[in-house]
């Protein structure tokens, strides 16, 4: 009997510390992909804010647009393996509907947004000189829909919130 009763406890001992590990591990991936969100979210959003004209949209340059692209994917595609294949595709949906992108060997993505539309003149309302080499950033043709940029950075972002394990927030 006292050797079962040892058996017994050595066995739940073991139990318990590999329960103890892995809500340690667990903890700190949410810890690091806590510290993606912090990094990443804002860039995410000026990028949002930029093709749906609302916003800080006014400050951001298609230069600082390719960048917080660039920035995002290396940040996206480093911790990928961190982070949700949830995250990555719709990740991955917004920025094909933000930029053209695998424009040719060296090339960089295109914006896919208008210089002047309905909503403003870019050039007129940037809140800096407006550079002429900017006008090439934009990709010809017709820009994704607002509705359908919207739509892509809301599934993003709430794909976000359940790869870092929040429960989506009960609007009273």
């Amino acid at each position: 009997m006292p050797a079962i009763l040892a058996y017994l406890g050595l066995a739940l001992n073991k139990r318990l510390k590999s329960i103890d590990q892995a809500q340690w591990q667990n903890r700190k991936i949410i810890e690091i992909r806590l510290d993606i969100y912090k990094d990443i979210s804002p860039k995410l959003n000026s990028m949002f804010c930029f093709c749906m004209w609302i916003g800080d949209w006014k400050y951001t340059s298609p230069a600082d647009m390719i960048s917080l692209k660039r920035s995002t994917d290396k940040t996206v595609n480093v911790y990928r393996h961190l982070l949700t294949e949830g995250f990555y595709d719709s990740y991955d949906t917004f920025i094909q509907s933000v930029f053209q992108t695998f424009n040719g060997p060296g090339e960089d993505a295109k914006i896919r947004s208008q210089i002047t539309s309905t909503d403003g003149d870019r050039r007129a309302a940037f809140k800096g000189q407006w550079e002429a080499a900017w006008n090439t950033m934009f990709a010809s043709g017709t820009p994704t829909p607002k509705e359908e940029i919207s739509q892509n950075y809301n599934n993003m972002m709430n794909e976000f919130r359940s790869c870092i394990g929040l429960k989506e927030a009960e609007l009273k």
